[in-house]
């Protein structure tokens, strides 16, 4: 089987350029062999370390493969000492050499380079233009907005009053709105309204009828851009349509209700879940009528989110009965979203089904009934929270926690605090999520015996000792700064000691350097990964595939192995063991993603070991498959799959693959579905 077009475009660029002829020069030594030199440079980004100059050397290696794949390491790597040799190759004759450097400059997000990637966004090459773009909006200099927006607005056709663009995928390294979206991403990153303005709106009139336009205007929130949003609430495009309304919503403008009302009736699942939400902020009788009637709806996307609307809008009595049937409902997902909607509608009716409603067998269950009774509040449900503390699945303890912190506020800190002490590290989470949220100085001593007790969890479970962490930064005390230089000296986790530094600094105490990697973690063949760099004569190219096998059908997955080596490497062994067979997809979120590949079933759980990030140029469209992170440099076992386009994922997360086939699958995943088997398929 041959590698898709873009893998084989960058082999062939990988390939060494053959040699002059040197019959009448001085014999030189040999120079090491390609694949061992690849080798290093990958080695040299997994450590995150300019290896004492060689790295610096490499970016000017005769072999335009190993410059190209050099600039990628130091943007990964992130060493401002590197920027002055990345910058050098932006003048490197061989273009994807050029715009791999960019692209590095915006990853290394050091504003010495602002003022040559400004002069980049008039390079004769629309790909480092759009690159450079990308990386103003990364480095997030302000200063910069106003010339990516004309940009955007130069590259418009004159003849035509508003350009409509369908059939552009992010996922495709060719589309040839590249530019154009990589342009409108940084200005959302900069957050410049009025740059926003120009690129979207002339005058009053959308310039765009296109999901990124929208996107933009939804992620500004900004009243100023509600032209965009309103127009797009017509678009035929349904990506449009729903981000138009998530975008509404987000300007909690009581005007936009006549124009959100209809979208609830959306043929597309995603555009009336998106509505809904929206709808819920609104505080109208009128929304909660919609809501109401969109609990007959054929698809249960949108029952779902009717009934997490009817969970904060003003209550209907005439809704009951149509609820507490759906507290019966056979799947869990919408029993779990009903109790809080019964709560909101009739909290006598809530009341009485409880006192006569046996523990649900699925923990997502009452881990909501659990959240219901914290957005109550009342004596009532304080009582069975506290009945709840003695669940024997400490996933439904961890909601538990959340509940009694939002019922009772302070008065819960002594719960909290006995169980940062827990033997369940998703309770311990929970629990300095929680001191957090409450804010009380003081506890920095709590806190830092819960990252001590995460130690013994294992060095690559991070998951305890980041809520730790975090925690202790919002304590913004002496001890806590005390406390964040120990776990910056001391964890045994690169990933970790790394966050506790940038805390550290946040609280204006001095940042240390993080060092190299401590904790033990599966050895990685650097040679092997980086073999795809360095064709053998008669070898056949081919993708690496993956075949999730779930009751709804077969998701095959494409990986890629050429920009994210070592985490495909990881994915694939972990499949080969049998990690994932039995494992859930435990998050749903309709519009954004699916989430699987936690062994604990609750997003806290990994291997036993975390991955550098390998983030690549490659842009999140529908279909991408990603690494799910607690920070930078934490992945593990944890992917998602994206359901729409999602270019605030851009440069963030690993994204190591795309859905070849089975996206229908993908689309009817629910919380809960079982990866029964994944089976993978290497060319061997």
């Amino acid at each position: 089987m041959r590698r898709p077009l873009t893998f084989v475009a960058l082999l062939a660029l990988a390939a060494p350029a053959s040699p002059a002829s040197a019959a009448s020069k001085p014999v030189a030594p040999p120079p090491p062999p390609r694949i061992q030199t690849l080798a290093r440079v990958l080695q040299l980004e997994d450590t995150r370390t300019g290896g004492s100059g060689e790295l610096e050397r490499l970016l000017r290696d005769p072999d335009r493969g190993v410059r190209r794949r050099a600039a990628l390491a130091a943007g990964r790597v992130a060493d401002p000492a590197l920027v002055p040799a990345l910058l050098a190759l932006v003048d490197d004759p061989e273009p994807e050499v050029r715009r791999m450097a960019v692209f590095a400059l915006g990853l290394a997000a050091d504003r010495s380079a602002v003022d040559r990637l400004v002069a980049l966004l008039a390079d004769g090459d629309a790909v480092v233009r759009g690159r450079a773009a990308e990386a103003l909006g990364r480095i997030g200099d302000p200063r910069a907005a106003g010339a990516i927006a004309r940009l955007v607005v130069d590259a418009l056709p004159k003849t035509i009053s508003r350009m409509a663009v369908r059939g552009d995928d992010p996922a495709d390294p060719a589309d040839l709105w590249t530019e154009q979206r990589l342009a409108l991403v940084a200005l959302a990153r900069l957050k410049d309204v009025p740059a926003a303005q120009l690129a979207l709106l002339d005058g009053a009139r959308p310039r765009f009828d296109w999901w990124a336009a929208t996107w933009l205007a939804m992620r500004l929130e900004s009243p100023q851009l509600r032209p965009v949003l309103a127009s797009a609430v017509g678009s035929g495009d349904a990506r449009s349509r729903a981000l138009a309304a998530r975008g509404l919503g987000a300007l909690k403008d009581p005007s936009a209700l006549e124009l959100l009302l209809p979208l609830v009736r959306d043929p597309d699942e995603t555009v009336a879940a998106y509505a809904l939400r929206a709808l819920a902020a609104s505080g109208d009788l009128r929304a909660t009528s919609a809501a109401g009637g969109a609990l007959a709806a054929a698809s249960d996307v949108v029952r779902h989110e009717a009934l997490r609307a009817l969970a904060s809008l003003p209550a209907d009595p005439a809704l009951r009965q149509r609820v507490v049937a759906l507290v019966a409902d056979r799947d869990p997902w919408l029993r779990a979203a009903a109790f809080g909607a019964l709560a909101r509608t009739s909290g006598e009716d809530f009341a009485l089904v409880l006192s006569g409603l046996d523990p649900d067998p699925d923990f997502r269950v009452r881990a909501a009934l659990a959240t219901a009774l914290g957005e109550q509040g009342d004596a009532m449900s304080v009582g069975v929270l506290h009945a709840l503390l003695k669940d024997d699945d400490p996933r439904v303890l961890s909601a538990v926690l959340a509940a009694l912190r939002r019922a009772r506020g302070a008065d819960a800190l002594d719960t909290l605090q006995r169980h940062l002490e827990h033997a369940d590290l998703g309770v311990r989470v929970a629990a300095a999520e929680e001191i957090a949220a409450l804010g009380p100085r003081g506890q920095s001593a709590a806190l830092l015996a819960a990252w001590q007790r995460g130690l013994g969890d294992g060095p690559g479970e991070l998951e305890a000792r980041i809520a730790a962490v975090a925690a202790l930064a919002a304590q913004k005390d002496d001890a806590a700064r005390a406390a964040l230089a120990r776990v910056a000296a001391e964890d045994p986790a690169r990933a970790l000691r790394a966050r506790a530094a940038r805390e550290l600094g946040g609280l204006g105490a001095p940042v240390p350097e993080p060092g190299p990697e401590r904790a033990r973690r599966p050895a990685l063949d650097y040679r092997a990964a980086m073999a795809p760099f360095d064709p053998r004569p008669g070898v056949a190219l081919y993708t690496p595939r993956a075949f999730l096998h779930t009751k709804k059908g077969t998701i095959e997955l494409h990986l890629d192995v050429i920009e994210a080596p070592l985490t495909v490497a990881s994915f694939v062994a972990l499949a080969e063991r049998g990690f994932y067979d039995g494992l859930t997809f435990h998050r749903v979120e309709p519009g954004f993603v699916v989430q699987g590949g936690c062994p604990r079933g609750d997003g806290n759980g990994g291997p036993g070991y975390a991955l550098r990030c390998e983030v690549t140029r490659r842009s999140y469209g529908r279909g991408s498959v990603g690494m799910a992170l607690s920070g930078k440099d934490t992945g593990g076992s944890q992917f998602f799959i994206t359901l729409q386009p999602q270019p605030h994922l851009d440069g963030g997360y690993t994204l190591f693959g795309t859905v070849a086939s089975g996206m229908d699958v993908v689309d009817r995943i629910r919380p809960g579905d079982v990866i029964e088997r994944v089976e993978v398929w290497t060319g061997e």
